[in-house]
């Protein structure tokens, strides 16, 4: 604070002398200017007493007052001038400006119309003086820019808008990283041709490639933060076409806060090529259901449970209850927790949903308010081949669950549901839809309301496509495709645990909520996207193989029934599927002949029960959506109100894994 202090007045005293300087030399050119500014104060009655020395002394001090005075109203001595830009500019110019209008205006106060000259002269030297001396170090290291480093790699930067401009300060602001920026591209018109903080807008990104082979562009950034991915993917294609390298800035919050910076420039990732707009959350909703609330995640150590336990633990809760059966991974993620927020109050427990004494005993000790359901076992190839893990884990341990939840008074349970419970042809997405019933069924039982929220794919997820897809890669391929024509839908693991616990916060019971999962995307165009991001070149470096559909893998993933129909909520990525009218008692003596079943390994037995519980499951069919008797019902186009009584139109998909 005192070194700060120190410097703060030693800017003030260097700008007391630039001011008396520039009165001086003011002095001295009106008086070339056969004007003496003394002459004219003399004749006012309480001046003409003073020497003429003891008269410049004055107006000197009366000058510098005005000056330092209005430096510190626009606080000019708060920046580290070094790194001054526009706007410490418009701050300094506006104190010179008004400094020269208050002292215009008192000496029109004082009758001395003839003086004005002199003020705004005098503003000029100030302005010429002082900010010389201020702006002297950014003049300086422009013009030793090229020396200091010469740049070495021609750089086009993708978006003229903030984000674009940010990276252009950062690039010319590092040179020892020696890039050279050449110019924009943009896709308003309305820039192309003009200069953007001293950089041309060469053209718009149809001219990326023309523009790239003409500058010689070694090297383009991608600076367009609400760019669709399919933009995103197109100016990839375009740089690979001209063998340009290409990184991007993909953190909008960096940008909107100004902090864009040379670590934020990074290689594109399979994220960023996600036909995704980030969904808007509602903090203070879902920070006013977990904030000091007992909280438990069940498969905590898993991908979404993890994921759900970094999230929540953000939130302020009064405990946060980590319930697993992996031990190392919940190790993992307890470690990560208690590196980030040590005085997080957590439990870790090792058990198993499908021990009931154990759920019950857990609940009844813990007392949590609401619990996050993520445990389940989720490869539908693994589940085919042994249906009885699928029933006890997936059917009989939420059973467990739900039970104790109810007799402890839980007050939200939400269960982390799947699209493959739609239509299923799997052994796995049949369990799914039974606990989905299981939940429509308890509804609001005891004060406990209960939540099953539907969605597919996360991209990164351990079940997912995409850890297989890296390890064949780093083999050296080939990368295998079951289908040229599978189709899925994809969020990031953070954006779906955000749209997670807000359906939890939303929902009142009893209702199947579905996250919207944007546009969807061929497992094959992310095979080849991924390939071309760790710099190889498809069917030179790395081969596709096709292997065709798993036993009860879907050519495409629904997240709705046309039957079950769609209402809209308050949240634009967030749905409602009506409510089905479940018989609880048949349903209860269903599961209980299936527990049966899968006590005696009895698959047959198994997959004849599910067909009775689930009538629309098919087993081991490849689903094609454009088949005339299953069309899949689009929920972001085909939206019923609580009061319409249309029907949903049948096109069109929706889908994830």
């Amino acid at each position: 604070m005192e070194k700060y202090k120190i410097k703060w007045s030693s800017s003030v005293i260097v700008d007391i002398l630039l001011v008396n300087l520039a009165f001086l030399l003011t002095y001295f050119t009106c008086r070339q200017l056969k004007f003496d500014v003394l002459t004219s104060f003399e004749q006012i009655f309480f001046f003409s007493s003073l020497t003429s020395l003891q008269l410049y002394i004055f107006l000197a001090c009366v000058v510098t007052l005005f000056r330092i005075a209005t430096f510190i109203s626009f606080k000019i001595y708060k920046p580290i001038w070094r790194y001054a830009g526009v706007k410490e500019f418009r701050s300094f110019a506006a104190a010179v400006a008004l400094s020269c209008l208050l002292l215009i205006c008192l000496a029109i106060i004082l009758k001395r119309f003839d003086t004005w000259t002199f003020f705004l002269i005098d503003g000029i030297y100030s302005a010429l003086l002082i900010g010389f001396i201020k702006f002297s170090h950014c003049i300086i290291k422009e013009g030793r820019l090229k020396e200091v480093a010469p740049p070495r790699t021609k750089v086009l930067i993708v978006g003229a808008g903030m984000a674009g401009i940010g990276v252009l300060k950062e690039l010319r602001g590092h040179p020892e990283k020696g890039y050279l920026p050449v110019g924009f591209i943009d896709d308003n018109p309305e820039k192309v041709g003009k200069y953007i903080a001293g950089l041309e807008v060469l053209g718009t990104t149809r001219d990326l490639t023309y523009i790239a082979r003409k500058r010689e562009i070694e090297e383009v950034i991608i600076a367009m933060p609400s760019a669709p991915a399919g933009k995103i993917r197109d100016i990839i294609r375009q740089c690979e076409y001209r063998r340009c390298q290409f990184k991007i800035v993909p953190n909008i919050h960096a940008i909107l806060e100004g902090k864009v910076s040379i670590s934020h420039i990074r290689e594109v990732k399979l994220e960023d090529l996600l036909n995704r707009s980030t969904a808007p959350i509602d903090l203070a909703e879902i920070s006013k259901n977990l904030s000091g609330k007992r909280v438990m995640v069940t498969g905590a150590g898993g991908s979404i449970g993890s994921e759900l336990c970094r999230q929540v633990a953000k939130l302020d809760p009064e405990l946060l209850i980590l319930f697993g059966r992996g031990e190392n991974s919940l190790y993992h993620i307890d470690l990560e927790l208690r590196e980030s927020n040590p005085e997080q109050n957590r439990e870790l427990i090792i058990g198993d949903i499908r021990d009931n004494s154990k759920v019950y005993q857990i609940i009844e000790r813990y007392r949590p308010h609401i619990i996050f359901h993520a445990a389940a076992h989720k490869h539908v190839k693994f589940m085919e081949n042994h249906p009885d893990e699928a029933v006890k884990n997936n059917i009989l341990g939420t059973k467990n669950l739900i039970d104790a939840a109810i007799k402890h008074h839980v007050e939200a349970f939400i269960l982390v549901s799947s699209d493959k419970s739609v239509n299923p042809t799997s052994v796995y997405g049949a369990s799914k839809r039974v606990t989905e019933k299981l939940i429509q069924c308890k509804a609001n039982r005891n004060g406990t309301k209960f939540i099953a929220v539907r969605f597919g794919n996360v991209i990164g997820s351990r079940a997912s496509v995409l850890p297989n897809f890296k390890r064949q890669i780093a083999k050296g391929g080939p990368v295998t495709v079951t289908h040229r024509e599978a189709t899925r839908y994809f969020m990031t693991i953070p954006e779906a645990v955000q749209l997670l616990i807000q359906a939890g916060a939303m929902g009142n019971g009893g209702e199947i909520l579905m996250l919207d999962m944007g546009e969807p995307i061929k497992i094959l165009d992310l095979a080849r996207d991924l390939i071309r991001l760790s710099g190889l070149e498809l069917d030179k470096d790395i081969k596709i193989d096709f292997t065709g559909l798993e036993p009860g893998e879907k050519l495409y993933e629904e997240l709705l029934t046309p039957k079950e129909g769609v209402t809209a909520t308050k949240h634009q990525r967030i749905f409602v599927a009506q409510m089905e009218n479940i018989e609880e008692e048949q349903l209860l003596l269903q599961i209980s002949e299936l527990a049966e079943f899968a006590e005696a390994l009895d698959t047959d037995g198994i997959i004849a029960k599910l067909q009775e519980l689930v009538p629309t499951y098919q087993p081991n069919r490849a689903f094609i959506s454009d088949s005339d008797d299953n069309k899949q019902v689009d929920i972001r186009r085909h939206l019923i109100s609580s009061t319409d009584e249309a029907e949903v139109e049948e096109t069109g998909t929706v889908d994830t894994v």
